[in-house]
């Protein structure tokens, strides 16, 4: 199954609905696809069938995050599934799609889909937008932790709530930059120590599962060929600078395997940047979510490569 995506170039200005849901089947790449194919929107020989999906923000209104998902994520969602008002579930990312049943898997997706609101937020402190700063700041706990809390706990990381709560509250106290600044430092420095303890394979699959997830959010956030949900933009870009960051780590690696797994998802990670204007919504980008599940399916083949 698959749908032709027509993507569209635009310069876009920023626009923000939180009314809006879209769902598109969608096809990933397999190793034989060019990164000028993903670039594209066009398969190479052998592609597969990835996800059937829609967002997870505000209003989706049914399929979620990873292979065959049918679960909803976020606030609102119709169908079963994650998110506040779903039907069963907590927080988006959880449940069956996208984690391919492994405990540690799902818990790099959900610990780097909390980094990835926090990211977004921190740029939007940065550059003034203190509103939309506070928003983003407070998913992690709001959406997100109750599928962390028991995993977190069971390796000895209970602290990362207080971490991720004082984020959230520096944020609303509109408290100096280097302060938040600081906050997400030690949050994140937490993660990392999590992270330590993964494998290399779960911890690629997982960033592989969190830019599906990064697709899902883009899906809706340009429904109608223009960005009209800001908020799912913003997530998708957030998400996509914590899979760069923890690619470029792994980049460094002393195996040698690992290393150049995550040099090549690096490459592949490169050709998300024409989806993508500023922070904002703005600047001149190409609107197709197929650029990101393309990337997605390359990754995730990288990822499987590894022992």
């Amino acid at each position: 199954m698959s749908a032709t995506i027509k993507p569209r170039v635009i310069t876009a200005r920023r626009m923000l609905s939180l009314t809006t849901a879209a769902t598109t089947a969608v096809v990933g790449f397999s190793a034989a696809a060019t990164a000028q194919d993903i670039g594209t929107g066009n398969p190479g020989d052998g592609y597969i069938v990835l996800a059937q999906a829609s967002g997870e923000g505000e209003g989706a209104a049914a399929s979620g995050e990873g292979e065959g998902a049918a679960s909803g994520e976020g606030e609102g969602a119709a169908a079963s599934g994650e998110g506040e008002g779903a039907a069963s579930g907590e927080g988006e990312g959880e449940g069956e799609g996208g984690g391919g049943g492994d405990p540690e898997l799902a818990l790099q997706r959900d610990m780097s889909f909390m980094e990835g609101h926090m990211r977004a937020g921190l740029e939007l402190y940065e550059a003034g937008d203190l509103a939309a700063a506070k928003t983003h700041m407070g998913h992690p706990i709001k959406e997100k932790y109750g599928a962390v809390a028991d995993p977190l706990s069971d390796r000895g990381f209970d602290r990362l709530r207080q971490q991720l709560e004082a984020v959230a509250a520096a944020t609303e106290a509109e408290a100096a930059f280097a302060e938040v600044k600081d906050a997400f430092d030690t949050a994140r420095a937490t993660m990392e120590e999590v992270r330590a303890g993964m494998s290399p394979r779960n911890q690629m699959l997982g960033l592989a599962a969190l830019i599906r997830l990064a697709a899902d959010e883009y899906t809706v956030a340009v429904e109608g060929g223009e960005i009209s949900n800001l908020q799912e933009y913003q997530d998708s870009w957030g998400f996509l600078r914590v899979v760069e960051t923890e690619l470029e780590q792994m980049a460094n690696s002393d195996d040698s395997a690992v290393s150049d797994a995550s040099k090549e998802a690096l490459e592949y990670l490169a050709a998300t940047d024409a989806a993508f204007g500023d922070i904002q919504g703005e600047g001149e980008m190409t609107l197709d979510p197929s650029i990101l599940y393309g990337v997605a399916a390359r990754i995730e083949l990288e990822a499987l490569e590894l022992g």
